[in-house]
C-alpha cells in the first residue's frame, strides 16, 4: 500500500526529474501530441525508469471521461475485421485512448447486449459492425443515451459510417467479368437478412449486369456467410444454363467455394471463374492467387477511430467511403469456350 501512494503522488518527482512541469508531465499521458517529440520521449525514459503509473480511475472520475472507446464486431475469424480492429487501436493508442472489444458472431441480441455492456463501463464513443443498420436495437440503444459512434463497413442515411462503395465495387467486378466475355454470372452470398454488405454487393452486381445487358445475375444463398454448401453448388451447377463465372460476397466464401469444386472435379479458372471480396492477404497465397475486390480494411478502422475521436473533441463526425481496386489474381479467366464437360463433373 505504501508503495502505491508514492507511485500515485510521483507526478511531481517524474517533472523534477525531467525538468518539466507537472503539467507537462501530465499532458505526457493525457494529450501526448500537444508536446514535441523530444520531449514527450525524455519524459516517457523518466517515467520508464522511475516505474510511475497515472491513476486513470481516479483522473476518470475527476474529467468524467474514460478515454476508452468501444469496438463491436462480427468476429476476428475474418481477417478484414481483425485487420480494421488494428487499424482502429493503433490510431486510438497514439491519440491516449485505450480500446474495449467484444464480437457478436452477427447475431442481433448479442449485438445488443454488448452494447449495453459497453455503456455500463462508461465508454466516451463506440465503433461497430452490425448484420445491418434497418431497425436495429443496438444503434437505437446508442441514439436514445447521445453517445457517439461510427459504423465500419455498414452504409446507412442515419447513422455515420466508413466503407466502401459496395454497389459501386460489384459493378466494378462484373464490368471486369463481361470484359473477359462472362454473360451468366451468379452472386454467391450468406443470408442476406444478416448482412447489409452482401446485399448491397447483390444489388450492385444486378444492376451492371443489367447495364451490360446481360443475363440476370443469379443469386445462390449459403447457410453461413463465409463457408460455402457443396451441396448448394452441385444443384445450381446442374443446371444447363448455370453461370460460367461465381461473384461470392467475400473472401472466406470464395475460398470455401473453390475447395468444394475442385473437389467436385472442376478447374478453376479453366471451368468456371470464382471472385470474392475484400482481398485479404490469404487470397495472394492461394494458388492460383484469389481474384477480389479489395477495400483498405486497416484504414476503414482508424479513419473511424479518427471520425469518433473529432466527435469526442466538440468536431462533427461525417460518413467516408474509401476506395476500392480490383486485384486481378488468377481465378477469372475468359469463359470455355464449351460448357458441357464442366457442367456434368461429378463428386
Amino acid at each position: 500500500m505504501p508503495r502505491k501512494a508514492a507511485s500515485r503522488s510521483s507526478i511531481v518527482e517524474v517533472a523534477r526529474k525531467a525538468g518539466v512541469s507537472p503539467a507537462t508531465v501530465s499532458r505526457a499521458f493525457n494529450q501526448p501530441e500537444l508536446l514535441k517529440p523530444a520531449t514527450l520521449a525524455h519524459i516517457r525514459a523518466v517515467v520508464r525508469t522511475d516505474g510511475f503509473r497515472p491513476n486513470r480511475v481516479g483522473r476518470s472520475l475527476r474529467a468524467g471521461s474514460t478515454r476508452t472507446i468501444g469496438l463491436l464486431l462480427p468476429t476476428l475469424n475474418n481477417p478484414v475485421f481483425a485487420e480494421c480492429f488494428e487499424g482502429a487501436e493503433r490510431h486510438a493508442r497514439q491519440a491516449g485512448y485505450s480500446v474495449m472489444m467484444a464480437t457478436t458472431g452477427y447475431v442481433p441480441e448479442v449485438e445488443a447486449t454488448a452494447v449495453q455492456a459497453f455503456l455500463d463501463h462508461q465508454i466516451d464513443g463506440l465503433i461497430l459492425t452490425v448484420g445491418t443498420p434497418v431497425r436495429n436495437a443496438a444503434l437505437a440503444m446508442l441514439q436514445a443515451v447521445d453517445m457517439p459512434h461510427m459504423l465500419v463497413y455498414n452504409e446507412s442515411g442515419k447513422h455515420p459510417f466508413v466503407s466502401v462503395d459496395n454497389r459501386g465495387a460489384a459493378r466494378d467486378m462484373v464490368q471486369a467479368l463481361a470484359a473477359l466475355g462472362h454473360r451468366r454470372i451468379a452472386a454467391v452470398t450468406g443470408p442476406l437478412s444478416e448482412s447489409d454488405r452482401a446485399r448491397r454487393r447483390l444489388v450492385g452486381a444486378r444492376e451492371q449486369a443489367l447495364a451490360l445487358g446481360l443475363g440476370e445475375v443469379a443469386h445462390w444463398v449459403m447457410p453461413a456467410h463465409t463457408a460455402a454448401s457443396r451441396d448448394v453448388l452441385q444443384a445450381a451447377l446442374r443446371d444447363p444454363g448455370a453461370p460460367t463465372a461465381l461473384f461470392c460476397s467475400n473472401d472466406l466464401l470464395a475460398a470455401s467455394t473453390i475447395t468444394h469444386l475442385v473437389a467436385m472435379g472442376y478447374c478453376v479458372p479453366r471451368d468456371l471463374s470464382v471472385c470474392g471480396f475484400d482481398g485479404i492477404a490469404m487470397g495472394a497465397l492461394m494458388v492460383p492467387p484469389l481474384t477480389s475486390v479489395e477495400q483498405p480494411s486497416s484504414q476503414i478502422g482508424a479513419t473511424a477511430c479518427a471520425q469518433l475521436l473529432a466527435r469526442l473533441q466538440g468536431g462533427q463526425t461525417r460518413s467516408v467511403r474509401l476506395p476500392h481496386r480490383i486485384l486481378p489474381g488468377g481465378t477469372v479467366a475468359a469463359p470455355p469456350t464449351s460448357t458441357r464437360t464442366a457442367r456434368s463433373k461429378t463428386p
